[in-house]
């Protein structure tokens, strides 16, 4: 059967008379931008016009309540869209229809759905708006930062401070001397391949058996720089509420679990910022993915019949 005949035998069945059938049926071939497939054989489309026609299917009449089982699935990013901009019109600014839609995309979620429940083990674990979802089952707040480069004459200082007149590079065995005359011994330990950021040094080191004094001192400042906030995030929340996330060159990601206020944070970040030289950061509510992989990790490995199921 073509698709304009799919969309004819399931007209008919919900009960449209032949008078109103051609434009019930163009309505949705229009809606579903199937008009350059409307004579072609459904089973010869591919998995994302199958889709669509799925959805056409299910939107003639105007039912009160439709189902939709991932109708977005296998497509790509412009015909996603455009099947959420379908299902946005017909449900929240059309208002013809409810649509109850299943899908394992938070990203889908969270543009279409106002009110949103997570399964877990075949039972429904919550169910709210998605922020009243953040706002309960959250865990605290994501920080974002970038820290400033470092300056020119920052730099010159350090390389005068550090090195005077002598080498212009480090080597394994100046290390811990150029760490202490940096002020902070410790970092020469950060200088591993299992560091976040001092990985970089420590192939240099590998490969060429020396340090660039001039990377050397950009590195540690970085590193100083992360430390200040680090520090100043658990004297503020609490050393055991602050988790590193992720650190990349300039960049790093806290979580600062418990309830905590957008509002302070973006104050207490906004009174530092200069000082540790923070280029730009952002402050953002745990993410719904995030939520529903904590509620994912709770399932248990299902055994047996399910609940209800009744087995002689």
């Amino acid at each position: 059967m073509t698709v304009r005949e799919h969309l004819e035998l399931f007209a008919a069945i919900k009960g449209v008379t032949r008078v109103d059938m051609d434009a019930v049926v163009m309505e949705k071939i229009q809606q579903l931008n199937l008009a350059d497939f409307e004579h072609k054989l459904a089973g010869s489309l591919s998995g994302g016009n199958k889709r669509k026609l799925s959805v056409a299917i299910a939107l003639i009449g105007s039912p009160p309540i439709i189902f939709l089982d991932e109708p977005s699935m296998g497509m790509d990013p412009v015909s996603r869209r455009f099947m959420w901009d379908v299902i946005a019109d017909t449900s929240t600014r059309g208002k013809e229809s409810t649509i109850v839609l299943t899908t394992h995309s938070t990203e889908e979620c969270e543009d279409l759905c106002s009110r949103v429940g997570v399964m877990v083990g075949g039972r429904l674990r919550c169910y709210g708006s998605v922020q009243h979802l953040k706002s309960r089952f959250g865990d605290g707040l994501v920080f974002d930062t970038k820290f400033d480069a470092v300056a020119a004459d920052e730099l010159d200082r350090l390389l005068g401070k550090v090195f005077g007149d002598g080498d212009a590079f480090v080597t394994a065995a100046d290390l811990e001397d150029k760490s202490r005359a940096f002020g902070d011994i410790e970092l020469a330990a950060r200088i591993a391949a299992s560091h976040p950021t001092g990985f970089s040094l420590a192939a240099a080191l590998e490969r060429d058996g020396l340090i660039r004094a001039e990377a050397f001192c950009a590195w540690c400042v970085e590193e100083t720089r992360f430390n200040e906030l680090k520090g100043f995030l658990q004297q503020a929340f609490g050393a055991g509420d602050v988790v590193v996330l992720e650190r990349q060159s300039d960049f790093c990601r806290f979580k600062v679990r418990g309830d905590v206020k957008l509002s302070r944070m973006f104050a207490l970040v906004e009174d530092i910022k200069s000082t540790i030289h923070i280029r730009e950061y952002s402050v953002s509510q745990t993410t719904l993915e995030q939520i529903f992989n904590s509620f994912a990790s709770q399932q248990e490995e299902e055994q047996g019949v399910a609940r209800g199921v009744f087995r002689g």
